[in-house]
Parts: structure tokens; C-alpha cells; sequence
């Protein structure tokens, strides 16, 4: 999640331009595990991330329940990550295991 600002190729930035996808649901399933393998063993094995890659990924589109959870599981995780630095790493790594298991629903794994 970043605000608005100037990139040049080395750190570009993908944004949804639908509600029914927001940012903040992209960030969750690029983040979850099921996309990060799908991404490494179909579409590029390097370490070298391009948004054009990241454009050939399949994104469901989620109903308003899913939105929801998803929402609630990513705003949970970006305050840990953002307004709590006491929390411990296995806090964050619990919260990020059910967004993996939400998105492993939305592709019905």
C-alpha cells in the first residue's frame, strides 16, 4: 500500500481501477502463498518481479462476505505491521496463516 508518488521501473505499482477488487485485496492475494507459487511456477522464476508478470495472475473476483473477511484479516495485519511494534512475529505470521487459508477458499484449494 503506498501513496501517491513518482516510479521509475525498478519500483512501479499495480492499483485496482474496480471496488469490487481493492487494493487492499490485491495486497492479501499477492501476499498469500498460493499466488507467490503459482507466480514462481508459471509465470516468472526469477527474482526479478514486473508488473506485467503480475497482470497474468488469475484474481477472483470476491463476493461481499469474502471482501469482508479478507478486509478485516488485512487491516488486522497492517496494524500489526504499522501501529504495533511490540507485537511479536508470531502474531502477524497467525494472521497472515488465515489469510492463506481464506485465499486457498477463494481458489477453492
Amino acid at each position: 500500500m503506498k501513496s501517491a508518488s513518482v516510479n521509475d521501473v525498478g519500483s512501479m505499482s499495480l492499483s485496482s481501477l474496480v471496488e469490487k477488487v481493492p487494493n487492499y485485496y490485491i495486497v492479501s492475494l499477492l501476499n498469500s502463498n498460493i499466488l507467490f507459487d503459482y507466480y514462481r511456477e508459471q509465470i516468472n522464476c526469477t527474482v526479478n518481479i514486473q508488473i506485467n508478470d503480475i497482470r497474468q495472475l488469475p484474481l477472483i473476483i470476491p463476493t461481499e462476505s469474502e471482501l469482508k473477511d479478507i478486509y478485516s484479516l488485512f487491516d488486522k495485519a497492517y496494524n500489526i505491521k504499522r501501529n504495533n511494534p511490540d507485537t511479536t512475529p508470531e502474531e502477524l505470521q497467525n494472521v497472515e496463516r488465515i489469510i492463506d487459508l481464506k485465499v486457498n477458499q477463494l481458489y477453492s484449494i
